[in-house]
């Protein structure tokens, strides 16, 4: 049996450990699977002026208040007050427009990124 040198061992370490970050850092990014946490301060009540292309219902969980997160044409992000009174019907016209927001405060298995 051949038995590595320590350097060796060391840039395989070092490899793996790269690889592990390569993978875990997505975790903060908007993944509808690694949903992006809204605290609380960040929740916003204004109707947002650029094309939605995608949103997400999030439950309360921990340190994250409960929004729903429009993500539109540029890719960013907003942390919705789910009590604004404009979003139910800013959702139904989303609707026929053929973007469905993702409810994830029914799913049993919510997988918050934090």
């Amino acid at each position: 049996m051949h038995l590595y040198s320590a350097s060796q061992q060391l840039i395989v370490l070092i490899c793996l450990v790269v690889f592990l970050c390569a993978f875990t850092s997505g975790v903060t990014s908007h993944d509808p699977k690694k949903p992006i946490c809204c605290k609380e301060d960040t929740l916003t009540l204004e109707i947002p002026t650029t094309k939605i292309t995608q949103c997400y219902i999030f439950p309360a969980i921990g340190k994250c208040a409960a929004a729903v997160v429009f993500t539109d044409k540029n890719k960013r992000s907003s942390c919705i007050d789910p009590k604004a009174d404009w979003l139910s019907r800013r959702m139904k016209i989303l609707k026929k427009k053929g973007v469905i927001c993702e409810d994830f405060t029914k799913s049993s298995t919510t997988h918050m990124g934090i």
